[in-house]
């Protein structure tokens, strides 16, 4: 089956259905704490020096998390999922709890600078949603325009010739590629490493590293210890923490608390290193808040959700299942099969398991003030390996809140991430047009007409933009619905019970 052929169908039938506070340091009544044993020993021993304010220095990770631990899926990790939490300067991960804590690597910092980048979200080991990348600024005020990780795409995994001893003067500009000679009489902005490895194309690169960053990814420093603090040398391992630089630094133009100031950045796989010389000792190269870009990104558009509205009314409750006979020859079968709690981190989901012609479906919903509410779906084989996904952000409102009334419309512009192909910016309209009588194999039923379209905002062949009309009724949910070339009856269905 073609890749569009699946899509166009995946959406006909989407269409059609419906801690403890880390220790010596006290945290604000509102603070989240770090919700993992293995991520609060790691946040000790660099960063409780510098809250404590016994050394002075730029973060690593931050002074506190950004949010509580959440499970993100992972496809390839137990379960299928793994438990994260967000810092400022980073993302900490326990994908396999089970493994080795001793190892230096039982935590992993997530390589969020090359998801930024590119805009794919990996869910896998070799398993990534594609998106666009983030119009999310690198460095600087957050109302920066310029640049971007998205600005980025094109100088990044390009490598480099070894350039020690030269200076880094390169400038990357709104309007283009330029130089910043006066870095020239900076010493710490001459290079003094050439990084080399293999790339992500299995050749080999190699990127240069400024006097600047290699101090700072080189430096010894106060760490937390059993028994008060200690000097570590070095202070953390870079490749751990940054992961590999993935182009040779430039100077940009950026506003910095309202002032307009020249600032060195270079990307590398996890962090952003800035060099700022105007900053005080102690701060002129920070990591960037690139947990806080990332987190921002990924979730501004899917908020935490739990469902809260008339489950009953819309039949999404545990063990409601509905078959249906079909125009092609093959019954198709939902159930309601319990929540997802990684699908999109910090959200509950209900799950329902779809099966049919075209294979097998998990689809994931939450029903709130907006109505019923459709999150993305998952194909899966018969063991219930993942073959495809699509995740919309946002959210598609599928239909509106109860009770239903003739004449009510509502849409959502979102943007579909999915496996097999690339992004798209996608409309989805629904209008209710009316009571109707309709008759089904299960019976006779009074019920609600309404109309569902899809369209998208690229190029795309004839039969890509799909409509459907479906009949639903509150506490039974769909009796029917039918495209140009589909069509399904209701023929049973499980009681409600509440």
């Amino acid at each position: 089956m073609s890749s569009l052929l699946r899509v166009a169908i995946v959406l006909t039938l989407l269409l059609a259905g419906t801690a403890v506070s880390p220790v010596g340091v006290r945290a604000a009544p509102d603070t989240p704490a770090i919700g993992e044993p293995a991520f609060a020993r790691l946040w000790e021993r660099t960063e409780r020096p510098v809250a404590t304010q016994a050394v002075t220095r730029s973060w690593l990770w931050g002074p506190a998390p950004l949010d509580a631990v959440v499970t993100e899926r992972y496809v390839d990790a137990p379960g299928g999922a793994r438990r994260v939490q967000y810092f400022d300067k980073g993302r900490m991960e326990l994908t396999d709890p089970q493994g080795d804590p001793t190892s230096p690597w039982y935590v992993t910092s997530g390589l969020l600078t090359r998801e930024l980048i590119s805009g794919r979200v990996q869910i896998g080991d070799a398993t990534f949603l594609n998106g666009h990348g983030a119009e999310v600024p690198v460095a600087g005020d957050p109302t920066n325009t310029f640049p971007t990780y998205r600005d980025l795409e094109a100088i990044v995994d390009q490598t480099q010739p070894d350039r020690t001893g030269e200076a880094a003067t390169m400038a990357l500009l709104p309007d283009g590629p330029g130089t910043y000679d006066e870095a020239s009489q900076d010493p710490k902005a001459r290079f003094t490493r050439y990084i080399t490895y293999t790339g992500p194309f299995g050749t080999p690169v190699g990127y240069n590293i400024p006097v600047a960053f290699w101090e700072f990814m080189t430096q010894p420093g106060l760490v937390a210890s059993e028994s008060g603090f200690a000097m570590a040398e070095p202070l953390f391992d870079w490749l751990f923490v940054l992961g590999y630089p993935i182009a040779d630094p430039f100077w940009t133009r950026v506003q910095v608390a309202g002032v307009e100031r020249w600032v060195l950045v270079q990307p590398f796989e996890r962090r952003v290193l800035t060099y700022t010389p105007d900053n005080p000792a102690g701060w002129q190269v920070e990591m960037g808040n690139i947990g806080q870009h990332y987190h921002r990104w990924r979730y501004e558009a899917t908020p935490p959700t739990t469902s809260t509205g008339d489950l009953v009314g819309y039949g999404m409750v545990q063990g409601r299942t509905w078959t249906y006979a079909t125009t092609m020859g093959i019954d198709t079968e939902w159930r309601i099969t319990g929540t997802s709690e990684s699908f999109t981190a910090g959200s509950t989901l209900i799950t329902r398991s779809e099966s049919g012609w075209t294979g097998r479906f998990v689809t994931y919903w939450s029903v709130g003030p907006d109505g019923l509410t459709l999150h993305g779906h998952d194909q899966v084989d018969e063991a219930g390996r993942l073959l495809e996904s699509a995740v919309y952000w946002p959210p598609v409102r599928y239909l509106p809140p109860l009770p239903l009334e003739t004449g009510v419309q509502w849409q959502t512009s979102t943007t579909v991430l999915s496996t097999s192909g690339p992004p798209r910016r996608t409309l989805v309209s629904g209008l209710v047009l009316g009571r109707d009588l309709v008759a089904t194999p299960a019976g006779l039923f009074p019920s609600w007409k309404i109309e569902l379209s899809s369209s998208t905002d690229r190029a795309a062949p004839q039969g890509f933009r799909l409509s459907a009309t479906l009949w639903f009724e509150p506490g039974i949910g769909i009796l029917r619905w039918h495209t140009r070339t589909y069509g399904a009856h209701l023929y049973s269905a499980t009681p409600v019970q509440e």
